[in-house]
């Protein structure tokens, strides 16, 4: 038996836990939680997407991008060039 199915079994909070797992697939939105100590909350949450570009070490697109990255900081010491 998995990890998951045997919390289920022993841990009626578990159990609930995981079949209000609701999160997944929302942008964004708010949740509600009741903690044992602090009491009641509702927190929001956002989900990013991080877009990130790497170029494989070597020719020809490091040194491409090498270019435009110096290129770049040129343009932002000497604007117009």
């Amino acid at each position: 038996m998995g990890l998951v199915g045997e919390l289920s079994l022993w841990d009626n909070d578990f159990r609930r836990w995981w079949a209000d797992h609701d999160v997944l697939g929302r942008a964004h939105g708010s949740k509600h939680y009741h903690h044992p100590v602090v009491g009641d909350m509702t927190l929001g949450h956002e989900s990013m997407i991080l877009g990130l570009r790497t170029a494989e070490p070597g020719p020809p697109s490091e040194q491409a991008l090498r270019l435009l990255a110096s290129w770049t900081s040129e343009q932002e010491i000497h604007p117009g060039v």
